[in-house]
């Protein structure tokens, strides 16, 4: 009893010194299965932790009780407790913004049982908290599985700083990470017209630019005429990647949904 006190006591003088106070959570395996927490009444939280090293990784929270009445919350922290990453549907999740950071925003919107978050290699030590936002108790499930690598990435590519990938016809990508940022070099002959199917969930953009000129910004359903060998073209989310989402068409894709995936689609004369 006494030792309960002390602890309390002390926790409640580091939060007055602004002390940031990280919660521990149960240890999440990569590709280890998955732990189902204690009923959760509603507002109530489970806190999971989990490693992310040298490969990307999908967490993956789901109502196990609720069915699709089910309503929850998956947000992901730092090592420093600060959030990085919050589900909106269980089909993207978004960058922390005020206006729905709070759980009455979220539970506003339409759900299904399952929620998904990926998270970007080398990340390191990362926090996993579900909430239960519907009116009926739940368990949740949770799970960390590892992301291969997007198949048309160059090898060992930075998502934010990418290498260009060369294309002559029609292609595909997905941004499947917040910030994520693809650089397409065109290879073909031109003149070329080049339309973007951005996606009606993340709302991909495209950039052409050549040499240091921007030639067209362009949102889905627009196109550009006037494509030559050697332009580029740079897609990232709406919001300088503030949202992002899922991919189930291209190679090693496996999500389930293809909500982050987007099309550059080329004719030429």
């Amino acid at each position: 009893m006494r030792k309960l006190l002390i602890s309390a006591l002390l926790l409640g003088l580091l939060a007055a010194c602004n002390i940031n106070i990280v919660l521990p959570g149960s240890r999440l395996t990569v590709d280890g299965g998955e732990i189902t927490s204690a009923a959760l009444d509603t507002k109530q939280s489970a806190r999971f932790e989990v490693y992310v090293g040298a490969s990307g990784v999908r967490v993956d929270a789901a109502d196990l009780d609720n069915g699709a009445a089910g309503s929850l919350l998956l947000r992901v922290y730092d090592a420093n407790n600060v959030l990085y990453a919050q589900t909106i549907s269980h089909r993207y999740f978004i960058a922390p913004q005020p206006e729905i950071v709070d759980e009455a925003a979220a539970q506003s919107v339409a759900v299904t049982p399952v929620y998904s978050v990926n998270i970007p290699a080398g990340n390191g030590l990362m926090y996993v908290e579900v909430t239960n936002l519907a009116a009926a108790p739940t368990r949740v499930g949770v799970k960390a599985v590892s992301r291969s690598p997007l198949p048309y990435k160059n090898t060992g590519d930075d998502l934010f700083n990418p290498t260009p990938v060369d294309f002559s016809a029609t292609t595909s990508g997905a941004l499947v990470y917040l910030g994520q940022i693809d650089l397409w070099r065109y290879t073909g002959g031109g003149p070329a017209t080049i339309e973007l199917d951005g996606g009606a969930t993340v709302h991909a953009g495209a950039r052409v630019v050549r040499g240091s000129s921007i030639l067209a910004n362009l949102e889905t359903g627009e196109y550009y005429q006037g494509l030559q060998n050697g332009d580029l073209i740079y897609v990232q989310a709406s919001g300088n990647g503030a949202t992002a989402g899922f991919c189930a068409n291209l190679s090693g894709c496996n999500d389930g949904t293809d909500s982050g995936e987007y099309a550059l689609t080329v004719t030429t004369p």
